[in-house]
Parts: C-alpha cells; structure tokens; sequence
C-alpha cells in the first residue's frame, strides 16, 4: 500500500484542533476515527503511520504503511 489520504471530515478536523490545543485526551478517539474510515475502505489491520496535514480548509488525513 503506498500513502493513503483523504480529507478530515468536520468531526475528526474539530477533534484535530482541540488536541492540538492541548487536549491529549482526543487521540483516542481521533484514532478510532481514522481507524473507522480504514475499516470502511476494506483494508485489513496492518502497522500504520498516521499523520495530519493542516490545510486551508481543515486537515488532510495521510496512512501510510510502517516498514
């Protein structure tokens, strides 16, 4: 698999900025979020890396696979 992305929708972006104003708490949940979607895409469970890239309009969610 290479570098999977899509858009955060408003849920995960609103989760997104109150984590990264200082509300550790939310990763739990902003993980299960994204694990969700994979789900949703058919992938089967693998290492992951998961980052998030600010964008005008909220975040860009991109997975890629742990080597």
């Amino acid at each position: 698999m290479d570098t999977l992305t899509w858009q955060a929708d408003p849920e995960l972006c609103a989760l997104l900025r109150s984590y990264y104003q200082g509300e550790a708490g939310r990763w739990p949940t902003i993980i299960a979020c994204v694990e969700q979607e994979l789900r949703a895409r058919q992938l089967p469970p693998a290492p992951r890396y998961v980052r998030f890239r600010r964008t005008n309009d909220g975040y860009l969610v991109e997975i890629r696979p742990a080597q």
